[in-house]
């Protein structure tokens, strides 16, 4: 399963989540406005914006690339 930090409101973030569906990818939805969240996606993933895409800890892509 893929962790994708998102942002509410974020198209990229949103365009990024209907790729994912489309490719019907399980994934789970981290809310960077909650502050574990924040301090996960950047800390631990070193992510200066959103989206990101995780997949078993290792980041797949920071921002919305036109792909899963």
């Amino acid at each position: 399963m893929l962790d994708l930090y998102i942002k509410e409101g974020c198209p990229h973030c949103r365009k990024q989540i209907e790729a994912l569906e489309r490719e019907g990818l399980s994934y789970r939805l981290h809310n960077v406005r909650e502050d574990a969240a924040l301090r996960e996606a950047k800390v631990r993933y070193g992510a200066d914006k959103v989206p990101v895409l995780v997949e078993k800890g290792t980041v797949k892509a920071i921002g919305f690339q036109g792909k899963g």
